[in-house]
This record gives structure tokens, C-alpha cells and sequence, in this order.
């Protein structure tokens, strides 16, 4: 595959047809092991160390359909699972026990970074690539906050994918290359030194809250998207307010607003 061809383009080109069943491997892809010994000729043929497993967790059926492709035909890696819901990741985690989970977004009955924090207290080892659609320097904190070792973005291309995992089993952190200005940025700016000083007052959930206060979220819509009730939402913003020192409403969400800004400026 050429190297600037990302996942997203991956899937607009038609290849031959993959199918993978939810907790099923096909045998010849599960551990890289080589077939039995070659009677007749007397060969004995070695087997190769077994691949490293890889878990997928994402939103997106063509985005998990690409990664498992691309890591299937790698030398060091297999895919052993691949879900879009959160409450089948944990127990696909537990049956297959993979090194790598590559973790997205908007997951099914249930919130990404709460399911990093559940898989890693099953296996603190483990380690957790996040793929996503985000190219914040807020929303690569908080994914490293709470226990990511990677973040990539779906643009991508085909070989940063195979190089990030390449990097993090040898136990170094990566980020993506597109997004090295964007984080060098935003830590150089003065303005990220203060929003980072309010954001470390606030817990994971809140500061979901936070982001999704400064896109312009009403309560409504973040108590669907977060999978809470109004009321529980509503308590997050008054707790938010007391933290950040702001009077009311309209003093968060202007707050909010000019603080994902900074962010993207």
C-alpha cells in the first residue's frame, strides 16, 4: 500500500472481500504459526514466534474492516477481536487477553475513554492506540491522561498505523506526525498554559462536559451523546463553574467557547 494513502482512502478502493466475525478469528490468521511438518521430505519446518494480538474498538465497520487488512498482512501483528460496542470490548479483552487495543470514538453502549480505564485496571500492560477523528491538543491530552500510549488520527497513512504500533510495543509513547505541530503549538502558546491549568480542576467526565460546551452542545443533546441523564449533566456544569470560578451559564459556555479556540488556533 502506498505510504500516504490513509485508511479513509483505503476504503474507497474496492479489494478482495474480508469478513470477520464478532469473537471469531480465522485459523490462519490467529497466531502465525506454520502448518506441521513436512513428513515425506523429512523437513522440519520452524515455527515462527506467534503475532502480536491486536483488539479493535471502533465506531466505524470500514474503518475496523482496513485495520484488520493492513494488520493482518503485517509481519508482527494480528487482529484477535474487532467491536463497535463498548460492553463486547471488555469481554472480547478478557477472552483474548490482546497487547494492543486500538480504540476509537462514539462506541456503542458506552464511552471510549471510560472503557481505556476499565480495560487497563483488567490488564495495566495492556497498551491502548487511540484512532480518532479528533486533531485537538485537548482531546490528545485527555486521551493520554487517561492511559493511552498512542493517538492517531483516521488520516493517517497506512504505514504510521503499522509504525505506531511498531513504536508503542517497544514502549515509547507516540503521536501522530500530522498532529506534532498542533500539540508543539498549542503547549508553546500561553493561552494553553491556562486552559490546561482549569482542565487539570476537572475530572474526565467534566471535561468532556467542558469540550462539548465550547462546540455548542446544548444539555439535551450532551446527556444523549454521554449516555446521562439531564439532571446528571446539569450537576457536571454547576461542579464546573464552581471549579473554573465562573458566575452562570453564559460565563462558561463564553469560557468554553474561547478556550477550544485557543485550542485550534
Amino acid at each position: 500500500m502506498p505510504y500516504k494513502q490513509s485508511l479513509l482512502q483505503d476504503m474507497r478502493t474496492p479489494k478482495r472481500a474480508h469478513t470477520l466475525t464478532l469473537g471469531h478469528r480465522p485459523s490462519h490468521a490467529g497466531a502465525g504459526r506454520c502448518g506441521p511438518p513436512d513428513e515425506l521430505s523429512g523437513e522440519t519446518l520452524t515455527t515462527p514466534s506467534p503475532k502480536i494480538k491486536v483488539m479493535i474498538v471502533h465506531q466505524a465497520c470500514w474503518i475496523r474492516r482496513a485495520m484488520w487488512r493492513l494488520i493482518d498482512e503485517s509481519e508482527r501483528f494480528a487482529v484477535c477481536a474487532q467491536t463497535d460496542n463498548a460492553r463486547s470490548a471488555i469481554a472480547l479483552f478478557e477472552q483474548y487477553q490482546p497487547k494492543i487495543v486500538v480504540l476509537g470514538p462514539g462506541l456503542v453502549h458506552g464511552n471510549a475513554l471510560q472503557l481505556m480505564k476499565t480495560l487497563l485496571k483488567l490488564a495495566p500492560a495492556a497498551l491502548v492506540l487511540v484512532l480518532s477523528w479528533e486533531e485537538s491538543a485537548m482531546s490528545i491530552c485527555r486521551a493520554l491522561r487517561a492511559g493511552a500510549i498512542g493517538y492517531l488520527t483516521v488520516k493517517d497513512g497506512d504505514l504510521e498505523l503499522l509504525l505506531a504500533l511498531d513504536t508503542i510495543t517497544a514502549g515509547a509513547c507516540y503521536v501522530s506526525k500530522s498532529l506534532w505541530n498542533v500539540v508543539l503549538k498549542s503547549f508553546a502558546h500561553s493561552a494553553l498554559a491556562q486552559v490546561k491549568a482549569g482542565a487539570n480542576l476537572l475530572t474526565d467526565r467534566e471535561l468532556e462536559v467542558f469540550t462539548l460546551i465550547g462546540r455548542g452542545t446544548g444539555t439535551l443533546e450532551m446527556a444523549d451523546e454521554l449516555g446521562l441523564s439531564i439532571k446528571t449533566v446539569e450537576t457536571h456544569q454547576m461542579r464546573i463553574k464552581q471549579k473554573l470560578n465562573l458566575a452562570n451559564a453564559a460565563q462558561l459556555r463564553k469560557y468554553a467557547v474561547r478556550s477550544m479556540s485557543k485550542l485550534r488556533a
